[in-house]
C-alpha cells in the first residue's frame, strides 16, 4: 500500500529534479561509482542499484569454522544458493523461539499475555543486551504508552545498568537504531518522521542524543537514505549472537486491540541464535552506510527538543571486523537471507527453494502479486496467467505443481486495498494450471480475524520455514525491489510449531471467492487436507 502512495505522490509531483550522488561509503565497488537518485520534494527515489556488498562479508569474512554441505535437500538447495553469502556461516545455530504479534493465539510460544504484546519480549531482550544493540524497523510511531515509548525505556534501562554496573558490560555498550525513511500514513510528505518520533521517545525516556557522560555508552541514530525503495527491514541483533527478523514494525498496529490505541494486527518474528548473527550484523552494517545519521546538539535532556536534531549526509563508517570464529550455539541450520537493490542473490536463493518443493508449501502472508502488469490484468479474464507476469517467486511455485503436484494453500490478508493484486494473482494461477487439471492444489483463504495479518512466512515441505520481512510481492525482489531481511531454518521444532500456527490459522480463514471472470471454472476447487506430520 505504501508503494501505491509514493508512486501517486511521484506523479502529482509538480517538481522532479534528478540527481547523482557519490555511492555509500564501504558498499564496494561500482561501475561509476555513482547512484542516481530522483528528488521529488522530501522524497529520495533511488533509479540504479546500489554497489554489491564486498565477497564475503555476508559470510563472516572467512571467520567461522568449516561448515560442511548439508544432506537435507532443502537446505542443500540454500546452501548452495548463498555461497559465498551466508552458506558459511548457516552451521552451528539453534533455534529460539517464534514471537507473535499481537499475542501467541496459537500456541506455539510461551510468550505471556501483556498490554503491548510482543513488543515486551523485544524489550527485555533489549534490556539482556551485554555490549551491543541493532535495531533496523521501517515505522516508529509515535505516542505515549506505545511500542517505541516501551522499547525506549528498555534502552534507557540499558544505558542505567551500565552506569550502576559496568562489571557487566566490560566493552562498553554500543546501541544502533535503524529506520526505514519510509512515509507513515499520518505523515505522508515525511519519510524522516518516524526516525523522530525515536528521538523523542528516547529523550522522553532520558536518554541524551547528543553527547553522554555514561562511560562506555555510544547510541546512534539514523535513518536510510532513499524513500523509494526504502529499507523494509525488521531486525533485532542482540552481542553479535542473537537474531530476531520478522514482520513487526514498532507500531500501534501490532499492539492488541484491547489496549487503547491498539490496532490488532497479526504478525510474527523469529528469534535465532548462533554464527548467522554475523550474516545479519554484516546486512545492517551495510543498511547503516546508506542511511543519514541524525545529528543532536550537546544539550541536557531536560532542555533537548527533536527540533534541535537534524539528519546528516551520511554515517560514519562502522569497521566490521571478527577476532575469532562464532560461538557455536547448537546444530541447527540457519539461513540469513539479505536483499536490496545490487544484491539480490537472496531472491534467487528463495526461488530455487521453492521450485525445489516436493509435496506442500504454506503461506502466510500479507500482500502477494504478479508483477504490475498483472495487478493491472485484474479486470481480464483469467487474470495474468502470461508467464512474464509471473514474479519469479510464483513461477518457480508453478513449476514445483506442474512438475511434482506439490499442493499450495495460502492464508492471506483481506485489506481491500490490496484485494486487487492477490484476485489478480490467484486468477492467473488458476488459469495457468487449469489445462493441467491441477487448478484445486492452489487453494486460498482470507485471514480470519477482522484485524487483518501481516505476516510473511513460508513452509515447504514441512521441512523448511522462512520469516522475515519480505512479501511475495513485486515490492520485494529485483533490482527495484526494498532492502529486505528474513531468516530460513529446518530446525525441527521451529517447522513444527510453524506448521501448528498454519494450522490454526487455515481453519478460522474463510475460502477466497474470484470474481466470475478470474474464475477458470465455476466448481470450487476439491478440499484438501496437509498429510500428517
Amino acid at each position: 500500500m505504501l508503494r501505491s502512495v509514493l508512486l501517486l505522490l511521484l506523479l502529482m509531483a509538480g517538481s522532479v529534479a534528478p540527481g547523482e550522488e557519490p555511492a555509500p561509503a564501504l558498499t564496494g565497488p561500482s561501475e561509476t561509482g555513482i547512484v542516481r537518485t530522483l528528488e521529488v520534494g522530501a522524497l529520495t527515489f533511488l533509479r540504479s542499484p546500489l554497489p554489491p556488498m564486498p565477497a564475503l562479508e555476508l559470510d563472516g569474512l572467512g571467520s567461522a569454522v568449516p561448515c560442511p554441505p548439508p544432506t537435507a535437500p532443502l537446505d542443500r538447495v540454500l546452501y548452495d544458493s548463498l555461497a559465498g553469502r551466508g552458506a558459511a556461516l548457516s552451521c552451528g545455530n539453534s533455534f529460539a523461539g517464534l514471537l507473535s504479534f499481537p499475542q501467541d493465539e496459537a500456541g506455539v510460544s510461551p510468550q505471556p499475555t501483556s498490554a503491548l504484546g510482543g513488543f515486551e519480549a523485544v524489550a527485555e531482550t533489549i534490556r539482556a543486551a551485554r555490549d551491543e544493540v541493532l535495531l533496523a524497523t521501517m515505522i516508529w510511531d509515535d505516542g505515549v504508552g506505545s511500542p517505541g515509548a516501551l522499547l525506549a525505556g528498555a534502552i534507557a534501562d540499558l544505558r542505567r545498568d551500565l552506569q550502576q554496573h559496568p562489571e557487566r558490560h566490560p566493552h562498553g555498550v554500543t546501541v544502533r537504531l535503524l529506520l526505514g525513511n519510509s512515509i507513515r500514513m499520518d505523515r505522508l510528505t515525511d519519510p524522516t518522521a518516524s526516525a523522530f518520533s525515536a528521538a523523542q521517545h528516547l529523550l522522553a525516556a532520558g536518554v541524551p542524543l547528543g553527547s553522554d557522560d555514561v562511560p562506555g555508552w555510544r547510541l546512534e541514530l539514523a535513518n536510510y537514505r532513499y524513500t523509494y525503495p526504502h529499507n523494509h527491514m525488521k531486525l533485532l541483533v542482540v552481542d553479535r549472537q542473537e537474531v530476531l527478523a520478522g514482520g513487526n514494525n514498532v507500531s500501534w498496529f501490532h499492539v492488541p486491540a484491547r489496549t487503547p490505541g491498539g490496532l490488532g494486527l497479526r504478525d510474527l518474528a523469529l528469534r535465532v541464535r548462533g554464527p548467522v548473527a554475523r550474516h545479519a550484523v554484516a546486512a545492517f552494517r551495510d543498511a547503516w552506510h546508506a542511511s543519514r545519521l541524525l545529528t543532536c546538539p550537546d544539550v541536557s535532556v531536560a532542555g533537548a527538543s527533536v527540533r534541535d536534531c537534524a539528519l546528516a549526509a551520511s554515517t560514519p563508517p562502522v569497521p566490521l571486523l571478527w577476532a575469532g570464529p562464532p560461538p557455536v550455539a547448537g546444530t541447527a541450520r540457519v539461513f540469513g537471507l539479505y536483499r536490496r537493490p545490487g544484491e539480490e542473490d537472496a531472491d534467487g536463493a528463495l526461488v530455487r527453494l521453492l521450485s525445489a518443493a516436493t509435496s506442500e508449501i504454506d503461506l502466510l502472508q500479507s500482500q502477494v502479486s504478479g508483477t504490475p502488469a498483472c495487478t493491472l490484468s485484474a479486470l481480464a479474464p483469467g487474470g495474468c496467467p502470461a508467464p512474464q507476469a509471473m514474479l519469479p517467486v510464483w513461477q518457480a511455485i508453478l513449476t514445483a505443481v506442474q512438475e511434482r503436484g506439490v499442493r499450495v494453500r495460502m492464508v492471506l490478508d483481506h485489506d481491500p486495498v490490496l484485494q486487487l493484486e492477490t484476485l489478480a494473482l490467484l486468477g492467473g494461477l488458476r488459469a495457468r494450471l487449469a489445462p493441467l487439471g491441477l487448478a484445486d492444489h492452489v487453494q486460498a483463504r482470507w485471514f480470519g480475524p477482522a484485524e487483518g495479518q501481516h505476516t510473511k512466512m513460508i513452509v515447504v515441505d514441512g521441512q523448511m520455514l522462512v520469516v522475515g520481512s519480505p512479501n511475495l510481492q513485486f515490492a520485494s525482489f529485483g533490482p527495484g525491489g526494498m532492502s529486505e531481511y528474513a531468516l530460513a531454518t529446518s530446525d525441527p521444532d521451529a517447522t513444527a510449531r510453524a506448521r501448528t500456527l498454519f494450522g490454526f490459522e487455515w481453519a478460522r480463514a474463510a475460502p477466497v471467492v474470484l470474481p466470475y471472470w478470474l474464475r477458470v471454472t465455476d466448481a470450487p476447487p476439491a478440499p484438501w487436507a496437509a498429510p500428517a506430520p
